[in-house]
């Protein structure tokens, strides 16, 4: 159980469920926080427009979030005000999990796109290939590298000034994102001992990274 007090205009994302999204978003962002309950593309909870807007008026004011996560390792989170956020479910044996990412505007061209279904997608492919996701949340957060989390992992990906991208960040970002959310899987779950065993973490990580890839797109570079 861990609360965070933030600036008001942040949004955060953590290891666990949120318990009081009810008092941490304004109705709007509630609703669309509900809807995004069982919609069948990410929805935008927060959007590039409004996250454009919250770098230049920044809170006064402080708003405290709470999580809660069961039979995890480690914990992480992030915060920020420049955050989009889009969430969509994916389900694994009949369970919700609900699978985000948090970005901010330079990484909009290719995480709007991107993420949030290749988190979906990881989940359900890692299930299949391995045990069935026991969490109830799935996240990938845009970040400089990539770095794993139960729950949530950190994943490199942004655009050129002008909106572009190669195919080399493109399939790098996708890439990343598959293996640092399989990281849920090894070492998280299994809790193996990663600095002993790493072939346990890393190999069989980037096996079903392989697996998941060629699901995906059977010309991927992997």
């Amino acid at each position: 159980n861990v609360q965070m007090t933030v600036p008001a205009d942040h949004v955060v994302g953590a290891t666990g469920e949120c318990q009081n999204y009810a008092q941490t978003l304004d109705a709007s962002h509630f609703a669309r926080w509900q809807k995004a309950q069982s919609t069948k593309e990410p929805l935008q909870i927060f959007t590039l427009d409004e996250a454009t807007k919250a770098e230049i008026q920044k809170s006064t004011t402080t708003k405290t979030w709470i999580f809660k996560a069961n039979m995890v390792r480690d914990f992480a989170w992030t915060s920020s005000r420049k955050f989009i956020w889009d969430a969509m479910p994916a389900y694994v044996e009949g369970k919700k999990i609900m699978c985000m990412s948090f970005y901010g505007k330079e990484a909009y061209g290719l995480y709007s796109k991107y993420s949030t279904k290749i988190v979906a997608h990881t989940i359900k492919s890692y299930s299949h290939f391995t045990i069935p996701y026991p969490y109830p949340v799935a996240q990938s957060i845009e970040a400089s590298n990539g770095m794993e989390y139960p729950m949530i992992c950190f994943n490199f990906g942004r655009t050129e000034k002008d909106g572009t991208y190669s195919e080399a960040t493109k399939n790098g970002m996708i890439g990343v994102i598959i293996h640092e959310v399989g990281h849920n899987f090894f070492p998280m779950i299994v809790n193996s001992d990663e600095r002993q065993w790493t072939w346990m973490d890393e190999g069989l990580n980037t096996f079903c990274e392989y697996l998941s890839e060629e699901l995906y797109d059977n010309k991927f570079p992997s």
